[in-house]
């Protein structure tokens, strides 16, 4: 994300922020609890509602929502049934 030019726009905490929502919404995505499609609609949507308003700084942090949160990449899902048949240490 670091060639991203919107980054300086924002503090690092509103970077931080922003980073843990996507990867809140790509882990759901991941899941199928949430549709990657529909959130890039969402932020395309709330980016005009700002732009309209003149919220620039709210656009512009829709805008890299939308960018970064868009289609999840499913070749990292980790399959749950790796996790559960893990021999665990006895201890």
């Amino acid at each position: 994300m670091a060639d991203d030019p919107s980054i300086s726009a924002f503090t690092g905490a509103e970077l931080a922020l922003a980073d843990t929502v996507i990867l809140l919404m790509k882990v759901m995505s991941m899941h199928d609890i949430i549709d990657s499609a529909a959130i890039i609609t969402v932020f395309a949507e709330l980016e005009q509602r700002y732009r309209q308003h003149d919220l620039h700084g709210a656009a512009a942090m829709a805008e890299y929502l939308r960018h970064h949160a868009g289609i999840a990449d499913r070749e990292t899902l980790v399959p749950q049934t790796l996790l559960n048949d893990t021999p665990r240490d006895p201890a």
